[in-house]
């Protein structure tokens, strides 16, 4: 079916580096009309509420504007709304490509992706179809195999995971979370069978592997707030 009307598109950048070009490029192209700009995520929701908008491209990026959380509330709260996900640092596509996907991201593209990539991501999503470009394919797969440390794990279990791969002892662990030591064993113990460790130790040693991964991807202060979207992906 051939749409006459104009693609109606409001853009949660953030302070991205690429907010300009990307908003410019969008503009340049017949058929699109940038109705709104947001710098974060109230602002995306009252946009959305006076302009209503055909999809909404947004900065997933800790450092830039949202995280994986508030995508999926966006998601929620307008089924209709396609949603094209972006990172503005190549440091991060691994972790955020196959968590904006699972989250309800119709298309993702990357810092490395060319502008005419958004644009077809912008037309596609409208039409009601997926877009992911290959190269943003290729993190999705890598991200999905490291995720799959996470699959089994409750929430609780997968935040002791991650702070015991930061190095935390259970004494410091049980303070940051406000639980009891015996508690945290505990939880320490149901990953280990749940992982099919045979000791602690193989424990400790693949809870660092999997922080030293995140520190990799550009995330080498890994406070509380990463850590939460770390386990966007175990539910």
């Amino acid at each position: 079916m051939i749409r006459t009307e104009m693609v109606r598109v409001v853009v949660t950048q953030g302070y991205c580096f690429l907010r300009n070009a990307l908003i410019d490029r969008l503009e340049q192209e017949p058929g699109i009309k940038v109705c709104a700009v947001a710098s974060g995520i109230e602002e995306t929701q009252e946009l959305i509420e006076r302009y209503r908008p055909h999809v909404l491209v947004i900065n997933i990026s800790l450092k830039c504007s949202a995280g994986i959380s508030s995508l999926r509330k966006l998601k929620r709260n307008h089924s209709g709304l396609a949603i094209v996900a972006l990172s503005c640092d190549s440091e991060f596509e691994n972790l955020y490509a196959g968590q904006a996907l699972r989250a309800g991201a119709d298309g993702y593209i990357s810092s490395v992706d060319s502008l005419e990539n958004l644009v077809q991501a912008v037309q596609t999503t409208r039409e009601g179809d997926r877009y992911v470009s290959r190269r943003t394919e290729l993190h999705h797969r890598t991200s999905a195999e490291e995720e799959k440390v996470l699959v089994g794990l409750s929430r609780r279990e997968a935040e002791v995971y991650c702070l015991s791969g930061r190095g935390y002892v259970p004494k410091r662990i049980a303070e940051k979370m406000a639980i009891s030591v015996k508690t945290v064993e505990s939880y320490l113990e149901r990953i280990r069978a749940k992982m099919n460790l045979a000791t602690r130790a193989e424990l400790q040693y693949s809870a660092t592997s999997f922080m030293l991964s995140a520190a990799r991807r550009g995330m080498g202060e890994v406070d509380d707030l990463v850590v939460r979207e770390l386990l966007a992906a175990a539910g």
